[in-house]
């Protein structure tokens, strides 16, 4: 891919302005600006490199470089899905800037892609998982607090650990959770998450807490808040003593999936996962689909591995 710095003068012009394009008016975030600019100026050297002008380009050119990204990075359906965006949005400032007359990417259709299901374990295994935590050790108890209250709400464990004292509302039952963005969403978590959360901060914390004034919700044994890394840890070996192929993540799908399984709306999951499109969240309904088929394959009398049979 051709760098920034490698570009002409012009070129180089042209990618700087396409990035403050991106920041200022189209109101991006400074990593998207970075990556757009750099798949602009790999495109911009795509072209010289076969005497096209920008001018000239048609959906067969942007079909060209797609190849030739391909060969170059081995990408799969979603990164192309991606350099297709960026492509589309680099024609759009053309086009805002009259340097181009239209924008070959726009017909260029964007692969389909394979759809990747989460890892989610049953309600019964997460329950296995809770009860695991012995009660009689202060970040024991900690921990379970924290993969109940995850498991309740659908957070993510970054957004867990970032709590502080301040955001458990507890006549409400809610947290105000700082998710991607810095966007802030209410949480509602379910009356056993609720009840061990006040009695973590009642009984537990106050045994953690090492100065006065520290705001941390989940804290360490020194006291500091605790990290996203050491959170995971603790699941992962919880986890291996179960014998559980699972990860602090898994609880959030989990959460999900169950919520659907149970008759939520699509709309009020996406919500409570802190979502911003839809689509994202539509995974779960496939996870669903996938459980009924699965109880289809083990129950129905027309399965085909009734009585142990297979049919061929």
């Amino acid at each position: 891919m051709t760098r920034i710095s490698e570009l002409d003068g012009a070129s180089a012009r042209l990618i700087r302005e396409y990035g403050s394009y991106i920041v200022f008016e189209r109101r991006l975030s400074e990593k998207t600006r970075e990556a757009y600019s750099a798949e602009a100026a790999s495109y911009l050297g795509f072209l010289a490199s076969r005497s096209i002008g920008l001018a000239e380009a048609d959906p067969q050119t942007i079909e060209s470089y797609l190849a030739w990204r391909r060969a170059e990075g081995g990408l799969d359906e979603r990164t192309e899905g991606k350099v297709l965006s960026s492509l589309r949005s680099f024609y759009g400032f053309l086009l805002a800037r009259d340097r181009a007359g239209s924008n070959p990417a726009r017909l260029v259709e964007k692969p389909r892609e394979h759809v990747h299901l989460p890892r989610v374990i049953s309600e019964e295994d997460v329950d296995e998982l809770l009860a695991s935590f012995p009660g009689d050790d202060i970040l024991s108890v900690r921990d379970y607090v924290l993969f109940e209250l995850i498991y309740s709400s659908g957070m993510r464990i970054s957004e867990a650990v970032a709590l502080d004292v301040g955001s458990f509302r507890e006549e409400e039952s809610t947290i105000a959770v700082i998710g991607k963005r810095d966007k802030e969403r209410l949480v509602f978590i379910g009356e056993i998450a609720a009840d061990a959360l006040r009695m973590y901060l009642r009984d537990i914390r106050p045994q953690l807490v090492r100065k006065s004034g520290e705001k941390a919700m989940f804290l360490n044994r020194r006291g500091g808040r605790l990290t996203r890394q050491a959170a995971h840890k603790r699941f992962h070996q919880a986890a291996m003593k179960l014998g559980l192929d699972a990860t602090v993540h898994t609880l959030r799908h989990s959460f999900a999936s169950h919520m659907i399984e149970h008759g939520a709306d699509i709309r009020s999951v996406q919500e409570m996962l802190g979502h911003s499109d839809v689509r994202t969240t539509q995974i779960y309904t496939h996870l669903d689909t996938a459980s009924i088929l699965a109880y289809f394959d083990r129950y129905s009398p027309l399965s085909d591995e009734e009585d142990g049979d297979t049919i061929h």
